[in-house]
């Protein structure tokens, strides 16, 4: 019998061939839209990075500018343009040292390199958040010049097109130099040239392999990897460059030991900092530096508005001068100390003065601008007004800014100035506040004892040198070093019922797109001293309390430290002076004729800034007001 092939047999394979051509047009179809999908994506971004200037690459670095909160500007903050360099300039081990470390195949891509974009997207997918972003130096300048920020596809899809256009536009080099004039090293330096000086004082075609090596591996977290503070997360990082150099074949496995081996030197005797135009600059400088990862990357350029009044700001700086002359000359008395009085009276109060005795020695202010063993004022007034708890208006630290010097960040002994802070210790929980003995800093230290009062200075987590177990009593007696700012912010703190404000004075930080990088927000200051320990301290000596009168302090510090004022209203202003020596050795610096008059002028001048600095914020706030009427 012979077999008889089913008449549905042929049907079935038919219809397994139909289903296979059904499968192959779904997926040509899909591939079809997938690939439309790209082309749509393509050109959208291709559109979008067309509407970019390209000649900004080559358009330098806009200077950096300081405003102050009604946004007239004070100064500039950055040296223009003063961080490029030629390729000329640069030498072989930079190039190859930010080659290793931030784009091995900078030379042969064309700007982006496809296969790390899609080891990229593949991370990011597998852990779901944007972890890592494959950027090339050439989408780093992209990113630098037009402040592209924030980590998303759309950014970085647009960063890919620019990075595209500018490796069409322009060659290698060019882009090298770009990039390396533009980047932040930290220490407010921007660009190359800038950064060599600063760190090592070099120009840059002078820097050897280790300094190279150091710069390359320093850009990716300026803060965190920074040779001036963090010096063994500096060698770290550059002997993480210098292995990525020998696996590249860009110098020998010797060159490599050797360089391994070799100390970062560093040489700051040009640091470019130094050479600012005022201090409200120099205190903005190191502000930023602080902030640290706050303010995101930019190529500068940058706006800072801060919290300062120019006009009290200018006052201050001519009062100082007039209060330290006063001191100086016998026949200088500042208008501004006999306001109010009669004539008679403001009469008798420049005699008394001028008749007070000076020593023989102290040094009277020349043309010549020579400030070795001058006397010294530094003053700081911040606002204590709710919701500006903490700004600084204005302040000086000390008689001229070209000594690149900011007074207010060296340390002083505060003598009876610390007073308050020991009388704390005994109001804290447990304690009993009997143990105060307002005229005696050292017999309450001793009925708390040492443990109890260094524990106390630890909590506040400042840089104060707290003296051994051995010498307890100079820990009583405010006998150790702090420093001077911090002073000024632990009496501010505890006259503001002990929160921990801190003193700043930038508001808002803004890019040269007009984009806002940085916003201050009022903080919700934690309870830094305890709450009933500040209130109870803050009606003791050295406070002076007259009701309807702002709190006073006015302290001879020990060992010629100089002479401290302060004067303070509760949502009002606070004014901090200091006036005394650099040199507390000097011979004038102790010399007791110094004392009365340090007193006196310190007194007035605080006094004196106290009063402007009310009239300036009640002349802010009218025009505010009738900026807010006016139709």
């Amino acid at each position: 019998m012979f077999y008889s092939p089913s008449p549905n047999r042929r049907k079935s394979w038919y219809r397994l061939l139909t289903i296979g051509q059904k499968k192959l047009i779904i997926i040509a179809s899909l591939l079809g839209l997938v690939l439309a999908v790209g082309l749509g994506i393509l050109g959208y971004y291709g559109y979008r990075a067309s509407l970019y200037d390209l000649d900004r690459v080559c358009a330098g670095v806009n200077t950096s500018m300081l405003y102050d909160s009604s946004n007239r500007p004070i100064a500039s903050i950055s040296e223009e343009n003063s961080g490029f360099a030629s390729r000329e300039e640069l030498p072989k081990h930079l190039v190859n040292a930010f080659v290793a470390r931030e784009d091995e195949k900078f030379f042969e891509h064309g700007g982006v390199v496809f296969t790390s974009v899609l080891r990229s997207v593949l991370r990011n997918l597998k852990s779901w958040r944007y972890q890592q972003g494959a950027s090339t130096i050439t989408m780093q300048l992209t990113r630098n010049i037009y402040e592209l920020s924030g980590k998303s596809m759309d950014r970085k899809l647009l960063e890919m097109m620019l990075a595209q256009r500018i490796e069409r536009r322009f060659d290698k080099h060019t882009i090298l130099e770009q990039y390396l004039g533009r980047i932040f090293y930290g220490q407010n330096c921007y660009g190359i040239k800038s950064a060599a000086r600063h760190y090592f004082g070099k120009e840059v075609r002078e820097l050897n392999l280790v300094e190279c090596a150091t710069l390359a591996g320093l850009v990716r977290a300026p803060s965190w990897y920074n040779p001036v503070t963090s010096m063994d997360k500096a060698v770290m990082v550059r002997n993480e460059t210098l292995q990525r150099m020998l696996e590249c074949e860009m110098i020998t496995q010797e060159e490599c030991n050797q360089a391994t081996a070799a100390p970062i030197v560093l040489n700051r005797s040009s640091r470019s900092e130094d050479a600012v135009s005022s201090y409200a600059v120099m205190w903005t400088r190191h502000e930023l530096q602080e902030m640290g990862d706050e303010v995101p990357e930019h190529s500068g350029g940058i706006s800072v508005v801060s919290s300062l009044n120019l006009p009290l700001q200018q006052y201050l700086e001519k009062a100082v001068e007039a209060a330290l002359t006063a001191v100086e000359q016998p026949g200088s008395y500042p208008a501004a100390w006999v306001a109010g009085m009669t004539p008679e009276a403001a009469e008798a109060a420049r005699t008394a003065f001028a008749r007070m005795k000076r020593p023989q020695n102290l040094r009277i202010r020349g043309e010549n601008n020579d400030l070795k063993d001058l006397l010294q004022c530094c003053v700081l007034v911040v606002d204590a007004r709710r919701n500006h708890r903490g700004k600084v208006l204005a302040l000086v630290g000390g008689r001229s800014a070209a000594d690149g010097k900011d007074r207010w960040l060296d340390k002083v002994r505060p003598g009876r100035v610390a007073a308050p802070f020991l009388f704390c210790c005994a109001c804290l929980p447990g304690g009993d506040d009997m143990h105060i003995v307002a005229r005696s800093t050292e017999v309450t230290g001793r009925r708390m004892g040492y443990d109890v009062v260094s524990s106390f200075y630890k909590s506040l987590k400042l840089p104060i040198e707290i003296p051994a177990r051995e010498q307890e009593l100079y820990l009583y007696n405010g006998m150790f070093r702090i420093r001077r700012l911090d002073l000024a912010r632990l009496l501010f703190c505890l006259l503001n019922e002990g929160r921990g404000y801190r003193l700043s004075m930038v508001n808002s930080v803004w890019n040269r797109n007009r984009q806002m990088i940085y916003h201050y927000e009022p903080e919700k200051s934690p309870e830094y001293i305890r709450r009933e320990s500040a209130g109870a301290v803050a009606t003791l000596p050295p406070f002076q309390i007259t009701e309807g009168e702002p709190v006073i302090m006015n302290e001879t510090l020990p060992e010629g430290s100089g002479h401290w004022s302060m004067v303070f209203r509760k949502r009002g202003v606070c004014t901090f002076v200091w006036m005394g020596f650099d040199d507390a050795s000097l011979p004038q610096a102790s010399a007791r004729e110094l004392r009365p008059l340090l007193s006196r002028a310190a007194s007035q001048l605080a006094r004196e800034i106290y009063e402007q600095a009310r009239r300036e914020l009640r002349a802010q706030q009218e025009a505010a007001q009738q900026g807010n009427t006016t139709p």
